[in-house]
């Protein structure tokens, strides 16, 4: 195989990949998985002999609402070009993806997000935030179980501590806001 085949074949696979990777993402608006992927960076290496392909430098990947931006993004595959685990790293690295049209995206962020694509886990390490709708969730380690929108956090050990903050729900008045006339 030339070079050339041989790079137009990673690229292939390498593309491959992350379509599905960013379509098996989370609860996401049915639109997204119908969108094209699009990945921008300033390189990309790929071993097709341990199942990785590596986008550095800059990484932005889109797709309808979903947005990973990151320094680096790594996509593991299983033999059968599967994509298996997705960790993205930067400082930091971000997710944002809408859940329900007309709500504000769900926004996370951490040194190190770790998907985990056959459990649906999405894995926070290092400053982990995740962010809803203004409520939000900080600690060192985060994990998010995104089928059963379960959580659990811990703080870093013997410095820090998990913190939730709630905003109140906006409760309409009984009289519909014509209070004094």
């Amino acid at each position: 195989m030339t070079p050339t085949n041989l790079f137009r074949h990673l690229y292939k696979i390498s593309t491959a990949a992350t379509l599905i990777f960013l379509t098996a993402v989370v609860y996401a608006l049915p639109e997204d998985r119908e969108q094209r992927v699009n990945i921008k960076s300033d390189a990309m290496n790929a071993a097709l002999s341990s199942n990785l392909v590596v986008y550095s430098d800059n990484v932005i990947i889109t797709q309808g609402s979903l947005q990973i931006r990151a320094d680096r993004v790594e996509v593991y595959f299983t033999p059968d070009k599967e994509v298996r685990r997705v960790i993205a790293e930067g400082k930091p690295a971000h997710f944002e993806q809408k859940i329900l049209e007309g709500e504000n995206p769900v926004k996370a962020r951490a040194r190190r997000i770790e998907y985990s694509v056959s459990s649906e886990e999405l894995y926070l390490t290092g400053e982990a935030l995740v962010d809803r709708d203004g409520n939000t969730l900080a600690a060192e380690k985060i994990n998010y179980d995104l089928t059963t929108e379960q959580m659990s956090a811990r703080g870093q050990t013997g410095k820090g501590r998990v913190e939730m903050i709630w905003k109140p729900e906006k409760k309409e008045s009984p009289d519909n806001g014509r209070r004094g006339q």
